[in-house]
C-alpha cells in the first residue's frame, strides 16, 4: 500500500558547519556530529522531532561545509516561517548558515542532490608539517603547482575513479564525471584544489589529493594518472590526505524546479546520477 505524504510536513534544510568540531556529520550516540546538531536544532525549533532525516552529501570527521542540504519531515501540519526564523538563528553550536523552506514531501536530499563541489587547502613548504591545522594539510614539500594542473587535466572526465576509492563504499559504481579539476595558489600562497563532479565515491576527494600532492613533490609524474586510472584498484594510487584540509563548497539540487539550485559549470540537465551512498570526503 502506497504512503499517504498529504499529513506530512516536509522541509529542506541548507546548512554549513565546522568539521573540526565534529565527529563527521553522521549523528552517532555519544559524539557530537554536524547532523546531530542539525537535529537538535530542529527539534528546539518544532518542540518535536522531525523524522526521515537525510542529507546530500555525507562528510568525515574534520572534513567543512559550506553548503550541505538535507530534508526531513514532520507529520501533521506545521507553521514553517517560525520553524525557519528559529532553526536560522546564529547560536554557537558548530552549525552556520541554517536556512529551512517548505518543499514538497516527495523532495529527498539525495533524489534532488545534481552534483558536488569540494576544495582543498594545502599548506606545502611547511616548517611545522607535524601540528595540526583545523583548515589544511601542512606538508614539508614546496609543491610544484604546474605539475599538480597538469595531472588535474588528466582526471577531468568520465572515468572509472576505482583506484580513489576508499574502502567500505557501497555506491553502485565508481564511474563518475568530474567537470572541473583546478590547481592554484591562493592570495595566502596556500595551494588549493577545486573539483566539481556529479558524485564521489567514499574518499575520493581525500585520494585525489593525496595523488595530486605525490605528483606535485616529485614522487609521480603527471602521466602516471592515466595508468592509475585505468588499474582500477585502489593500491595503485598512494596517499590518502586527511580530512582537516577538506570542504565541501556546494551541493547542486533540483529543487527548487526552476533550475536556481544548479552547480555552476555542469550540464543543465536532471539526469539522476548514482550518489546514494556519495561520501567524497
Amino acid at each position: 500500500m502506497a504512503k499517504d505524504l498529504s499529513r506530512r510536513t516536509a522541509v529542506l534544510v541548507r546548512f554549513g558547519y565546522d568539521g573540526a568540531r565534529f565527529y563527521g556529520l553522521q549523528p552517532q550516540p555519544g559524539v557530537p556530529t554536524a547532523g546531530g546538531a542539525l537535529r537538535d536544532r530542529l527539534v528546539a525549533a518544532a518542540g518535536r522531532p522531525p523524522s526521515g532525516l537525510a542529507f546530500a552529501a555525507r562528510t568525515d570527521r574534520g572534513v567543512h561545509a559550506v553548503r550541505n542540504l538535507a530534508t526531513c519531515y514532520w507529520h501533521g501540519p506545521l507553521d514553517i516561517e517560525p520553524l525557519a526564523a528559529a532553526a536560522g538563528q546564529d547560536v554557537d553550536d558548530g552549525l552556520r548558515d541554517v536556512v529551512v523552506c517548505a518543499v514538497p514531501p516527495t523532495v529527498h536530499a539525495r533524489g534532488v542532490s545534481r552534483g558536488k563541489r569540494y576544495r582543498y587547502v594545502v599548506v606545502d613548504g611547511a616548517d611545522d608539517a607535524e601540528r595540526d591545522d583545523a583548515h589544511a594539510w601542512r606538508v614539508a614539500p614546496r609543491l610544484d603547482v604546474s605539475r599538480m594542473a597538469r595531472a588535474a587535466r588528466r582526471l577531468r572526465g568520465r572515468h572509472d575513479f576505482s583506484s580513489l576509492r576508499g574502502g567500505g563504499c557501497s555506491a553502485a559504481s565508481a564511474e563518475k564525471t568530474l567537470f572541473v579539476v583546478d590547481v592554484g595558489r591562493d592570495d595566502a600562497g596556500a595551494v588549493v584544489v577545486d573539483v566539481t563532479g556529479d558524485a564521489f565515491v567514499r574518499h575520493m576527494m581525500r585520494n585525489l589529493v593525496g595523488l595530486l600532492v605525490e605528483v606535485g613533490s616529485g614522487l609521480r609524474e603527471p602521466d602516471d594518472v592515466d595508468a592509475i586510472l585505468a588499474a582500477r584498484t585502489r593500491q595503485a594510487a598512494g596517499l590518502m590526505a586527511p580530512g582537516a584540509g577538506l570542504t565541501l563548497v556546494a551541493v547542486g539540487s533540483a529543487w527548487p524546479p526552476d533550475g536556481s539550485g544548479r552547480l555552476a559549470g555542469t550540464p543543465a540537465s536532471d539526469d539522476r546520477h548514482d550518489d546514494r551512498h556519495d561520501d567524497g570526503g
